[in-house]
C-alpha cells in the first residue's frame, strides 16, 4: 500500500513540475516578447530573421505543454477517484494525443525556421539538386539535430492507451449487460 501511495505522489509531482516549468517558461518568453514588440530589439532571441515568430512558437509550445500537464493531472485524478478510466477519460486522451502532435509540428516549424539559412537555395538548379538538398536538410535537422520523435512516440503511446481503454470499456459494458 505504501508503494502505491509513493507512485501516486511521484506522478503528481511530475505533473505539477511540468505545469510549473511550463508556466515559468511562458512567463519568461512573454516577458521578453513584449519589449521586442515595443522597441523592436530582443536580447534573448537567437539570431533569426523574424524573432517575433520565434517568440510566438516558444509561447505556443509552452501553452501546449501547460495544457498537456493539466490534462494529464485531470486524467490521473479521475483514475484515482474511480480506480479505472471512464468514458470521459477518452476525450482527455484524445486531446493529449492531438496536443502532442501539435507540439511535434511546432517543433518542426521552429527547427526549420531557426536553420533556414542552411537550406542553400542558391544551389537549386535542377530537380535532383533540389530534392537532394531538401533531403539532406530535413535528415540533418529533423532526425539528427532536433528530432521530434519523442512527441510522436508520446502521441502513439496515448493513442494505444486510448485503444486499450475503449476495449476495456466495451468488456465492462458487456459484463454489466450480462449481469
Amino acid at each position: 500500500m505504501n508503494k502505491y501511495r509513493q507512485n501516486n505522489l511521484l506522478i503528481a509531482l511530475i505533473g505539477w513540475g511540468a505545469i510549473l516549468f511550463s508556466a515559468e517558461a511562458l512567463i519568461y518568453y512573454t516577458r521578453w516578447f513584449l519589449p521586442l514588440l515595443t522597441s523592436g530589439h530582443s536580447f534573448v532571441a537567437p539570431p533569426v530573421n523574424i524573432p517575433e515568430l520565434w517568440f510566438m512558437l516558444m509561447i505556443g509550445s509552452n501553452l501546449i505543454f501547460l495544457a498537456v500537464g493539466m490534462l494529464l493531472l485531470r486524467l490521473h485524478r479521475k483514475y484515482l477517484k474511480s480506480g479505472y478510466f471512464e468514458k470521459d477519460s477518452l476525450h482527455i486522451l484524445d486531446w493529449v494525443t492531438i496536443l502532442s502532435l501539435c507540439l511535434a509540428f511546432l517543433g518542426v516549424i521552429q527547427t526549420i525556421f531557426e536553420n533556414f539559412n542552411e537550406l542553400h537555395t542558391e544551389g537549386w538548379v535542377s530537380v535532383w539538386s533540389t530534392s537532394n538538398g531538401l533531403f539532406r536538410f530535413f535528415t540533418r535537422l529533423l532526425i539528427l539535430k532536433a528530432p521530434q520523435t519523442m512527441y510522436f512516440l508520446f502521441a502513439a503511446i496515448m493513442w494505444a492507451v486510448r485503444q486499450f481503454v475503449v476495449q476495456a470499456l466495451n468488456v465492462k459494458k458487456e459484463n454489466e449487460a450480462f449481469i
